[in-house]
């Protein structure tokens, strides 16, 4: 009866951990893919100075510490999209 119990429990638990780990793979992916995308879209819109989107992403890592990569990515574009409608 305990090893059945043991044995369920075990395989319970490495499916548990399978799908946890196809989940983190998955985003990875995704995250990776909408990276790329906005790297092409900051070179797009800074006329491909790379040395200026670092600086942009410096200053925005110093004025909000803390926060994620993609997040000071979004930052940026957000910034840049919003003093261009002016």
């Amino acid at each position: 009866m305990t090893n059945a119990f043991i044995f369920v429990l075990g395989s319970i638990l490495l499916v548990l951990l399978y799908i946890f780990w196809r989940q983190i793979k998955r985003q990875q992916d995704s995250r990776q893919k909408f990276d790329r995308s906005m790297d092409r879209q900051f070179l797009a819109m800074l006329g491909g100075d790379k040395k200026l989107i670092l600086r942009l992403l410096r200053h925005a890592r110093q004025q909000h510490p803390g926060k994620s990569y993609l997040w000071y990515h979004e930052k940026v574009i957000r910034d840049l999209e919003r003093d261009r409608r002016c």
